[in-house]
């Protein structure tokens, strides 16, 4: 079997990539059996030599996320050569809140940053239109979530392939910062929820008491109204520009946080928390259902600021006790969530889709 993923040349996107597409293609490649390709989605758009034969000699077509404009005509072309396509998406797109930077792209058609377009034309209809029109005409779709299987299984078969992580990419250092505490919320931060579920009060309380504690923000989602309560000598605010970028600052987190609002955050996948683990971090999350699978490995609380700041708090004072723990029995489920250890799983679900008629 020859699996092709087409995957999203933006910036933004690129963490998501390396999960979603470049993981797997890895596993893929590493069965002997079976191998896989990396085409960027621009030149699938554009139909270039290179990706006419690179799709030519491909079983299936795995198209990460986009379905508009270019790229349902080239989806088109390659249906009507008898391809197998498949979507794959991890993205609550139609909960998505204005406060994030991809609503203007899905709901008013206004272009990415580093995408094909070169003009700043709005998307007509809107690319969450186009996209229910993708999942239409595509063989079938494969998301991050049970919520996700859910939700669009009305519009054409819908697989779960969770986010499965290459374990050697995250080797473990010593994570000593002189004193200093660093807790961490993940590779992206939305500032709405950490509003609003309370965990921005905790954390700008827990900086107050504790001054050891810095805040680790990565890829931090801006909104106008935008304010932090706490020493800017206790806030490092991170723009990595590479998964390999975004591992050396997740390597050095001391507490990791996990909060959770609303629609679009509870089908979000496990990603955030298994990397945590492989990193025997210790953390804490919004008692959610949508980590439910995780509750023994990690803290659990509700979206209260009394909750989180206490939990956090704790942490900190027995920090010794709880990274102790995060080496155990977390360390050894996030290796059990290699993508090679599961990429047989992977491989039958493409199957099936090869299959069906």
């Amino acid at each position: 079997m020859v699996i092709t993923y087409i995957y999203s040349n933006c910036l933004t996107d690129q963490l998501r990539v390396q999960l979603r597409c470049r993981n797997l293609v890895d596993a893929i490649n590493r069965t002997g059996s079976h191998s896989a390709n990396l085409l960027d989605i621009n030149s699938f758009a554009q139909n270039t030599v290179d990706a006419q034969l690179m799709c030519a000699g491909s079983d299936i077509l795995v198209i990460y996320r986009y379905l508009y404009g270019p790229i349902l005509n080239a989806l088109q072309y390659w249906k009507a050569r008898d391809k197998k396509v498949i979507v794959d998406f991890d993205q609550a797109v139609n909960f998505m809140t204005a406060d994030k930077p991809e609503y203007s792209f899905w709901f008013h058609g206004v272009p990415l940053e580093d995408w094909t377009a070169k003009d700043d034309t709005p998307i007509d209809p809107s690319p969450l239109e186009q996209f229910k029109w993708g999942l239409n005409m595509v063989d079938a779709a494969t998301v991050s979530s049970t919520r996700l299987v859910d939700d669009w299984s009305q519009f054409t078969n819908i697989y779960q392939i969770p986010d499965y992580i290459n374990t050697y990419q995250y080797p473990v250092l010593d994570k000593t910062h002189e004193n200093e505490v660093w807790i961490g919320l993940g590779n992206s931060v939305n500032y709405d929820s950490l509003m609003k579920s309370g965990l921005l009060a905790a954390i700008e309380y827990v900086c107050q008491k504790r001054p050891e504690a810095k805040l680790i923000l990565c890829n931090l989602e801006k909104g106008p109204d935008m304010k932090f309560d706490i020493d800017p000598a206790q806030i490092k605010i991170y723009y990595p520009r590479s998964f390999e970028e975004w591992v050396t600052i997740l390597l050095k987190l001391d507490i990791g946080l996990a909060p959770i609002h609303g629609n679009y955050d509870v089908r979000l996948s496990t990603a955030k928390l298994l990397e945590f683990m492989i990193s025997k971090t210790p953390w804490i999350a919004s008692e959610q259902l949508t980590f439910h699978e995780l509750l023994q490995y990690g803290q659990w609380v509700k979206n209260t600021p009394d909750a989180w700041k206490n939990t956090i708090l704790s942490t900190i004072e027995q920090l010794d006790v709880y990274q102790k723990k995060a080496g155990k029995e977390p360390f050894l489920f996030a290796i059990s969530q290699d993508v090679s250890a599961n990429i047989d799983k992977v491989l039958k679900i493409y199957a099936s889709i090869i299959n069906q008629l």
